[in-house]
């Protein structure tokens, strides 16, 4: 309200108190709504409380969603500064022996020195135009996105060893980092360090656009030299990689075993090593008339009938790995413009003049590898046995041997016999469930807290008097937020049908409600785990437990399964009929709609895939079930980001963002009565302060003409 002066001097009233009382009654309407919007600001940051809690409400049920989520181990080692053990999807309990031969290291290598690292590369050597640079992609990188194997950086010439080395280390998923080292002596080199241990390492390789190789005028790689390698790796009985002087009755060819025959006495036709060129395979014997032969007096062999002399042809490197160095494309048995590096091979077994009618080792496949110019450390494989079996490893985790299970190697030492075990964590697994279930309470307890009415009393400072008040909770009365409670409610103590049996699916199990587990409504209406009825029943029938929580989809025919799903998908009985090739949901008589990749795939349109097996004829039933986690985490996910609705045919907001456009709607328009309340009352003001002011000023005058004529008055009684 503008600023009053002091008033009453020609009328003696209190004009300012007058005008403040009298403005004060009206903005006490303003008042009002100003404590409405607050009461509805308030009731929206609860709401924004509530979906935070919701979010983490669908944390918890996201970790008990997929099938996967219950695979939970505890994992035992008898030395675990050597090895350990771990379980993920697909793990299976199990016991091990293990004994490490050797760990992964990494790939570290260094470029020429230099005198400074602040010199552009046009002064360092000579550099023109830019290039570009090519850096395979790191492990992580590429479970991420499997298709994107290199990742390009872009150097300058105006660029130094210091920008090479920034450049090098931004590039997202790169699999090298590097560094600079300075010496003492007043040496500058960049140090590229591979990212995952192992043979593979990493490559560079770059677009000479220059006119010029920057990676070998940088002396990073020797571009005058080729090298490839094969990826299967020769191992030995007992365990460790292959040498040279390693004997072929010495490698390990199945289950820690020898399997190659030798020849007859005197008659040379036992099992052979060939090496697949231009006109097919050239073969040599694993065996003379001493026995076996050693493995680099053989390959010494085979560069020489194919024409390698000196530091080329085939060798075998520190990892057991068959390597092949030089320029093969200028080899005559391997010129020719359709035979590519990957066409050439190396097996061992049984040979029949023309090809390996039973192979017993593969080299596997031959890849490009750099040759590095100055290598600190040759990155090598681990290696290790298994229960006796001789294993190879690029890293010290090893995830792929056994399927979701991951042995993590330490410390070598052949001479120590590491016991591993993994075991179902069934208590773990309980105290999973029952922090979900914590996490149920929690949020139900906020939204009755919020929802319930109470009365408040109020005691008057002055009087005494005491006063009750009925105040509201922020969700009291709104129907929404009670109806996403009673779904909530219903999804953890609902029956999961497509588990009862009752649909002849093909499933059944006894545990197919959260009450069956021992979680049960107390008296307040919140839910109690009974720890040892849930532990029982997770050892009693795991799987069954299993499905009560999760998404996903099982069949009474092998060979169909359930793959990617979405949030509209339906759960239910899918029924395919061959003869048709058409889908029906339970029990409808409607096909569904969908599409086809191949004859191996179907996606409905709402989204759920299921595989065929191939050249399946006849009837089968696949159920897509979504367990209470699971139907929890998508009604959350719905109500944050919509979904698209079937009866209206179009896309519907989610609960959030139409209850949050609501409240805030309801804010704004609160608001704009309180503008336009606060403009009326500071209209009102200004028309008290004008009219009194014309008072004082009206009573003024008449003062002045009142005095005045008092004295004309007094002149003339005077005369």
């Amino acid at each position: 309200m503008p600023a009053m002066s002091v008033g009453g001097l020609a009328s003696g009233l209190d004009t300012n108190s007058i005008i403040a009382q009298l403005t004060a009654l009206e903005q006490a309407k303003v008042s009002r709504e100003v404590q409405k919007k607050e009461s509805a600001q308030s009731t929206l940051d609860k709401f924004k409380e509530l979906e935070t809690r919701l979010g983490n409400l669908q944390m918890k049920a996201k970790s008990l969603e997929l099938p996967k989520d219950f695979n939970m181990f505890k994992a035992l080692s008898n030395y675990d500064d050597r090895a350990t053990i771990s379980g993920g999807e697909g793990a299976t309990a199990g016991q091990y022996e293990i004994v490490v031969h050797q760990l992964a290291t990494t790939q570290k290598v260094a470029s020429n020195s230099f005198d400074a690292v602040n010199k552009s590369m046009a002064t360092c050597i000579g550099m023109t135009d830019s290039a570009t640079i090519s850096l395979s992609t790191n492990i992580a990188a590429q479970k991420t996105d499997p298709t994107k194997k290199t990742v390009d950086i872009i150097i300058n010439a105006s660029d130094t060893l210091k920008d090479i080395v920034n450049k090098i280390n931004a590039a997202e998923g790169a699999g090298v980092k590097a560094s600079i080292m300075s010496m003492s002596n007043g040496e500058n080199r960049i140090v590229l360090t591979a990212v995952d241990t192992g043979t593979n390492g990493f490559s560079i390789t770059e677009d000479d656009t220059g006119g010029m190789s920057l990676l070998s005028s940088l002396g990073i790689i020797d571009d005058s030299k080729q090298m490839a390698a094969f990826g299967n790796a020769l191992t030995i009985k007992g365990g460790g990689p292959a040498t040279e002087d390693s004997l072929f009755t010495d490698l390990n060819t199945v289950l820690n075993k020898n399997t190659f025959e030798s020849p007859n006495s005197g008659n040379l036709t036992g099992d052979k090593i060939g090496i697949k060129t231009v006109s097919g395979w050239v073969a040599f014997n694993l065996f003379d008339g001493g026995g076996a032969r050693k493995i680099g007096d053989v390959l010494n062999e085979i560069n020489s009938t194919l024409g390698f002399s000196g530091d080329e042809g085939f060798t075998l490197n520190s990892s057991g790995e068959i390597v092949l160095k030089g320029d093969w494309a200028a080899n005559s048995h391997f010129d020719d413009p359709g035979f590519n590096l990957a066409d050439i091979k190396i097996q061992m077994g049984t040979f029949d003049g023309t090809d390996f009618t039973n192979v017993k080792k593969d080299a596997g496949s031959l890849a490009n590898r750099n040759v590095f110019t100055n290598i600190i450390n040759e990155g090598q494989n681990a290696f290790y046995t298994l229960n006796g079996m001789s294993i190879s490893s690029q890293s010290n985790s090893d995830d792929k041997t056994i399927m979701g299970t991951t042995f993590t190697l330490k410390k070598a030492d052949k001479d120590i016999t590491i016991k591993l075990s993994l075991e179902p964590d069934m208590s773990a697994l309980a105290d999973k469930i029952s922090g979900f279930v914590e996490e149920f309470n929690a949020l139900l307890k906020f939204i009755d807290e919020n929802s319930k009415a109470s009365i408040k009393e109020e005691t008057d400072k002055e009087t005494g008097k005491k006063t009750s008040k009925r105040v509201i909770g922020a969700f009291t009365g709104d129907s929404g937020i009670s109806g996403l409670r009673d779904n909530l409610r219903r999804m953890l103590s609902s029956t999961i049908n497509e588990i009862t049996g009752v649909l002849n699916n093909g499933y059944s199990t006894v545990y197919s409600a959260a009450s069956h587990l021992g979680i049960l409504t107390n008296r307040e209406g919140y839910f109690d785990v009974d720890k040892e009825k849930l532990t029982k029943a997770l050892n009693g029938d795991f799987e069954g437990v299993r499905k009560l929580f999760t998404s996903g989809g099982f069949s009474d025919t092998a060979g169909f399964s359930v793959g990617r799903f979405g949030k509209d998908a339906e759960t239910g009985v899918y029924r395919y009929d061959s003869s048709t090739s058409e889908w029906f949901l339970n029990n409808s008589t409607d096909p569904l709609q969908g599409t086809w990749v191949g004859n191996s795939i179907f996606t409905t349109k709402n989204g759920l895939s299921i595989e065929i097996p191939d050249g399946f004829s006849g009837t089968a039933q696949v159920s897509f079930v979504r367990g209470i986690a699971g139907q929890i985490s998508n009604f959350v996910e719905k109500a944050k980001s919509g979904y698209y609705s079937e009866q209206s045919g179009r896309f519907v907001d989610g609960f959030f963002k139409q209850s949050k456009d609501t409240y805030q709607k309801r804010i704004d328009e609160i608001q704009k009565r309180v503008d336009q309340l606060q403009m009326r009352v500071d209209n009102y003001n200004n028309r008290l302060v004008k009219q009194f002011s014309t008072l004082e000023r009206s009573m003024s005058n008449l003062q002045a003409q009142s005095a005045n004529m008092m004295s004309a008055l007094g002149g003339i009684s005077r005369r």
